[in-house]
């Protein structure tokens, strides 16, 4: 996990996450990201050597940093949230694209709704429209109302998100019945 701190003892700057310092190199990530980029060249002075980062946590950070030397990272069910997250905070689109390949290889019913939550809310829009027809072909179509609202994690605001909230009479699935027609 710690490849990137092997890379050198050259390294210019200090990443201070929650009280965790992390050792790297200016220049590997500015080259990361735009968000370091303007930060450890527009946003500061150039004698600065500690910056830090809000709203990220240290194993979150410590896993950026990894990728940012190593181009690999390890994402499973755990931390993918709280990676894409971070990820599409500090602009670091490479980890955001990874995120979502996983995001959508995990994509199941039982699921589909937590997902599309989710990438509404970083406007994730292959995600989004990929986790919308697994909820369109395999939830019920009076699913949203039959659920109660307890049912829905806090973050999972489905508002705008475009699944069904009235009840069709019949399934799309089933032939109409003669005295419909």
């Amino acid at each position: 996990m710690k490849y990137y701190k092997r890379k050198g003892r050259d390294w210019d700057i200090i990443i201070s996450v929650e009280g965790t310092h992390f050792q790297a190199h200016r220049l590997v990530l500015m080259e990361l990201s735009p968000y370091f980029s303007a930060l450890l060249s527009r946003w500061s002075s150039p004698n600065q050597i500690i910056y830090t980062i809000p709203g990220v946590a240290p194993y979150i950070m410590d896993y950026i940093l990894q990728y940012a030397y190593t181009k690999r990272i390890r994402i499973t069910q755990r931390n993918v949230k709280d990676l894409a997250a971070a990820a599409d905070y500090l602009l670091v689109s490479d980890v955001v694209r990874l995120c979502c390949k996983f995001l959508e290889k995990k994509l199941r019913p039982h699921n589909c709704l937590d997902i599309l939550s989710f990438a509404y809310i970083y406007s994730w829009h292959k995600l989004c429209v990929k986790a919308a027809i697994i909820a369109a072909i395999f939830l019920p179509y009076d699913y949203a109302i039959s659920v109660p609202k307890s049912n829905f994690r806090p973050h999972s605001s489905l508002d705008g998100v475009g699944v069904c909230t009235r009840r069709r009479s019949q399934n799309p699935y089933t032939r109409p019945d003669r005295e419909e027609q």
